[in-house]
């Protein structure tokens, strides 16, 4: 316990030093998506609703390019509002479908096939009918070194939001995900707690979009949990590793890649692996 206090200590000083060295809502940014994406992830493994989490990038990727379209046509300026809205009403779509009772592998596969073809489309029509160059590149890549001042507060409002659901609710989600049955012979409806575990996991995706890119999401949702169950041997440890770990790995991320020009997500998830690496290694040993 005493261990993780010092690192936690270390990785709030380290992030106060960044901040003063580089531009600090690059710290902000980094750290507050890294921190929710790691709550989402102990969810997500806890439910055992990894076929959805692998979804959710497909999702978030039609949802905000839609958005990015939808503000263009209509001139307003919500598009992260639209975005997620789009990606929430999706994701319930996946978990409607779920709750009816169709295959999860079924359900998912339909929403990949049918999402990627959308974003497609979505997509070149950005590129060719939106009057305002964007760089979809960085939807992709993910680069929180262009988030807007908008992006920042946004990624900081799901934190937020993330964290306080979290706290509210973890036993349950983990007592669900361990014996659902024995959860609704208690009493408990667990529907809300499955509609609350799709709205963190579809507002991270959708609203980190631009910071953590399409590609990295996965890793971001599958390795904090990963590290976490091979070194923790409680809930309350497994919680506190994956944190940890998550937001150390990005703001040393963005420390290194800042100085050798590199994506930050992509430095930060190559840390993430080096972590679990070395974490097997330890419990070898």
């Amino acid at each position: 316990m005493e261990m993780k206090l010092l690192l936690a200590v270390a990785i709030i000083i380290y992030a106060v030093g960044l901040s003063l060295l580089y531009n600090p809502y690059w710290v902000l940014v980094v750290a507050s998506a890294s921190f929710s994406f790691s709550l989402v992830s102990i969810i997500v493994a806890y439910r055992k609703i990894f076929y959805l989490a692998a979804e959710m990038p497909h999702v978030s990727l039609l949802a905000v390019t839609l958005g990015i379209l939808l503000t263009a046509i209509l001139g307003s300026g919500a598009e992260i509002p639209l975005s997620i809205a789009i990606g929430l009403a999706l994701t319930y779509t996946v978990g409607y479908m779920i709750h009816r009772q169709v295959e999860p592998s079924i359900a998912t596969s339909i929403f990949v096939g049918s999402s990627t073809s959308l974003s497609v489309i979505a997509a070149y029509l950005v590129l060719t009918r939106v009057p305002v160059p964007y760089n979809l590149a960085g939807l992709i890549i993910g680069d929180p070194l262009l988030a807007s001042q908008a992006e920042v507060y946004s990624c900081l409002a799901i934190m937020l939001f993330t964290l306080s659901a979290f706290i509210l609710t973890y036993h349950e989600q983990a007592s669900i995900g361990l014996d659902r049955v024995a959860v609704k012979i208690a009493g408990v409806d667990t529907r809300a707690y499955d509609l609350l575990a799709y709205t963190l996991l579809g507002l991270n995706t959708v609203g980190m979009l631009k910071v953590t890119g399409y590609i990295m999401e996965h890793v971001f949702i599958l390795m904090p949990p990963a590290i976490a169950f091979s070194i923790a041997k409680s809930y309350k440890a497994s919680v506190e590793t994956a944190v940890l770990s998550s937001v150390a790995s990005s703001l040393i991320g963005l420390h290194l890649s800042i100085i050798f020009n590199l994506p930050p997500p992509g430095v930060a998830g190559l840390l993430m692996l080096l972590i679990y690496a070395s974490s097997l290694l330890v419990k070898r040993i």
